[in-house]
């Protein structure tokens, strides 16, 4: 489960291979299973993830 600055947190999972996703600061949202990318825009308030 990723958190939002905004308080907002979900469960989001890879279209790849199925594995939860990561957040950190510097490299945003990511997959550490198979290093996709994914950029994401907050559903509560609109903000980029």
């Amino acid at each position: 489960m990723i958190r939002h600055e905004c308080g907002y947190e979900a469960p989001v999972f890879c279209r790849r291979c199925g594995r939860p996703l990561e957040y950190a600061e510097r490299r945003g949202i990511y997959c550490p299973n198979c290093g996709r990318q994914v950029t994401m825009i907050c559903p509560k308030c609109g903000k980029r993830w």
